[in-house]
């Protein structure tokens, strides 16, 4: 109720697919005032989260006394959104007292917002324990949080992948948004493949750095240490940064540079001869795959030939449908009986 004022709701702060008509009663959410020449504009929103938490305010008492509160809202306007709530009474379910009986309050915010589903959560000061309860409905098998960041690493069962995703990415969207942290989902065969990746990447590293002729086994630990991952990186660093590394001197630089100059080169021949046995074994797997299917389609052209083969004989064989049933051959229209006997007898 605006009384005299007048109040405008741009087209993106409308749900999508929505209409307005003359006399329609439209609840929307307080955004902006804008200052304008004459009088001050005032800037409606149906899109805003804020319109998502008063309209729950309105319908749950719990919440408009205090005793429930709506601490994260997330939004994807008219399709999907999410709200995490805490409650200050131990006595009082925070999500049971939202959605009310058979659902009947979570069903008047719903209907109001033109049918968006909302996702109820408990909310939880633990990050980790947060985001498992964002993302559902999926399972969570595993969560790596990277505060510095504010970055999480979430880990589910294969067969959960798609339901964390959710439909164009929505559910990690909104879980996002509500928790603040930027997420990464993986499937648990993903982190598996990526973790065996990264171990043979640093079981190379080690190789590559252990096989420096005369150089230490301390110095290559150091050179572990730091960060070097492996030979090439070595030739790209310069003399000073070798030398900034802790004890390493200018003389032991050197003596680092040329023996990675001299290892490299045998790795990139050993590289060079797996990479060639790779790729016979890939051009032998291929021949043998184009034999079998050669093979396969010759066998399928017989049997096809066979199966013809034998239906037409079939279809000649005596009694079959096109012999069946035929008058015998008649010559001048008598049958032709042999052995002269007279035609009284006969």
């Amino acid at each position: 109720d605006l009384g005299k004022a007048e109040a405008i709701l741009p087209t993106r702060e409308q749900i999508p697919g929505e209409n307005y008509r003359v006399g329609d009663r439209i609840q929307a959410f307080f955004l902006d005032i804008r200052k304008a020449s004459r009088d001050p504009q005032i800037v409606l929103s149906r899109s805003h989260p804020g319109l998502l938490m008063k309209l729950f305010e309105m319908e749950v008492p719990e919440i408009y006394e205090g005793i429930v509160t709506i601490e994260a809202a997330a939004r994807e306007p008219g399709a999907r959104a999410k709200i995490a709530v805490k409650s200050r009474d131990r006595d009082v379910d925070p999500v049971g007292a939202c959605v009310g009986v058979k659902g009947s309050r979570v069903q008047r915010v719903v209907q109001e917002l033109r049918g968006e589903k909302i996702d109820i959560i408990p909310f939880d000061e633990e990050p980790a324990r947060f985001v498992c309860n964002a993302i559902q409905p999926a399972q969570v098998a595993k969560v790596i949080i990277d505060e510095e960041n504010r970055t999480m690493e979430i880990i589910v069962p294969d067969d959960q992948l798609s339901l964390a995703i959710g439909k164009k990415g929505q559910n990690v969207r909104l879980a996002a948004k509500l928790v603040g942290w930027r997420i990464d989902i993986k499937s648990e065969e993903e982190k598996r493949q990526e973790v065996e990746a990264h171990m043979a990447r640093m079981a190379r590293i080690v190789d590559e750095l252990r096989s420096l002729p005369h150089v230490g086994e301390k110095t290559i630990q150091k050179l572990i240490d730091v960060g070097v991952e492996g030979l090439a990186h070595i030739l790209e660093m310069t003399q000073e940064q070798i030398c900034s590394i802790e004890g390493i001197g200018p003389k032991t630089a050197e003596k680092i540079r040329e023996a990675a100059t001299e290892a490299k080169v045998q790795w990139d021949r050993r590289d060079a001869e797996e990479d060639a046995r790779l790729e016979a074994e890939r051009a032998e797997a291929e021949r043998v795959a184009a034999e079998q299917a050669a093979a396969d389609e010759a066998a399928r052209l017989a049997e096809e030939q066979a199966a013809a083969e034998e239906a037409a004989a079939q279809d000649q064989a005596p009694g079959s449908p096109e012999t069946e049933g035929e008058p015998a051959e008649v010559a001048g229209g008598e049958a032709k009986v042999e052995g002269g006997e007279p035609d009284g007898e006969r």
